[in-house]
């Protein structure tokens, strides 16, 4: 008896382990969640691929330049 959804669930986090580990060679815990992020961030915009970086680059001209020492607290997750 095969279950569809558990295949679908199974094939989803092959794609997020294969994404990850082909992306990056040395994986850290600490940055786990920005890795998954990263991941559901290109995989909602799969089909939109030439407005992904028109809108990374919006992204990035209107955030304002944050110090290490701040992008670091968001790590303390857990």
């Amino acid at each position: 008896m095969e279950y569809s959804e558990f295949k679908w669930v199974d094939t989803m986090i092959g794609n997020v382990k294969n994404s990850i580990h082909g992306t990056y060679h040395a994986i850290s815990e600490n940055h786990v969640p920005r890795y998954l992020a990263e991941f559901c961030f290109r995989f909602n915009r799969r089909f939109e691929l030439g407005k992904m970086i028109k809108q990374l680059a919006q992204a990035a001209v209107n955030t304002l330049p944050m110090p290490q020492r701040i992008l670091k607290q968001a790590e303390a997750w857990w």
